[in-house]
């Protein structure tokens, strides 16, 4: 799929996710490094943006497991406190029915952090990183003997452009600089991405070997409740 975009002087055409072309007119050379880097950038993004106007959103977009570990997190705390609230108040009732009654049994309880916790370290361990390393990944390309810098995003959505002034001495060569380094930029997003990324199949899979072990807990659980219910005998 084929984008394109502008910013001043600068027009950038973008084939399947790459930087197939760039071209600038001759004022561009006039402009200070830091405002060519900024069209460039600019007019980049813009190319990238009308592909994914064209597109329209990615119905199976790649799932980031740190990123959803986070909010298994969340949820997991969450959780974990309306659990105490609810084992609280059972063993509340517990202590007032002992004064009338025989209880012989305890008041179960489920760890739902033990469970979250299995989740989370497989969505970690599929992401290939530890919860302290999930930072958002950033792909960097160089040209023209680092005298030209392009890092870019998740997206892919270029972050920044940097160009020194000894490498402003032509259109045509400063324009092959730029093209190479945006998709040395764009290829090593997508190394990192792919190292630790995981797409919907895979995470489902690996929450699936989880699942069995969950349902089992809950059981169990259901039955200690049972067990306790049912050990209630009143007093004579």
């Amino acid at each position: 799929m084929r984008g394109s975009g502008e910013a001043g002087p600068v027009r950038a055409v973008v084939v399947d996710g790459r930087l197939a072309s760039l071209t600038m007119d001759a004022r561009s050379l006039s402009l200070t490094p830091e405002k060519l880097a900024g069209h460039v950038l600019a007019a980049v993004n813009a190319a990238l943006d009308d592909i994914v106007d064209q597109s329209g959103p990615d119905p199976f977009p790649a799932v980031d497991p740190l990123a959803l570990a986070r909010q298994f997190r969340e949820i997991r705390d969450d959780f974990d406190v309306q659990m105490g609230h609810v084992t609280g108040s059972i063993q509340a009732s517990a202590r007032k029915l002992r004064q009338e009654a025989d209880v012989a049994a305890e008041v179960p309880s489920l760890d739902f952090r033990q469970m979250f916790d299995q989740l989370i370290d497989v969505l970690e361990a599929v992401g290939g990183a530890s919860h302290d390393e999930a930072e958002e990944p950033l792909g960097e390309g160089l040209a023209a003997r680092q005298m030209v810098r392009v890092v870019c995003g998740p997206g892919p959505r270029l972050v920044s452009v940097t160009i020194q002034q000894r490498a402003m001495r032509g259109t045509a060569e400063l324009c092959d600089h730029l093209v190479s380094a945006v998709n040395q930029a764009v290829d090593g997003l997508q190394e990192l991405q792919e190292r630790r990324g995981a797409g919907p199949d895979e995470i489902m899979a690996r929450i699936g070997e989880l699942q069995e072990s969950g349902v089992t807990q809950l059981r169990v659980y259901g039955q200690a409740l049972n067990a306790f219910m049912g050990s209630i005998r009143p007093r004579d």
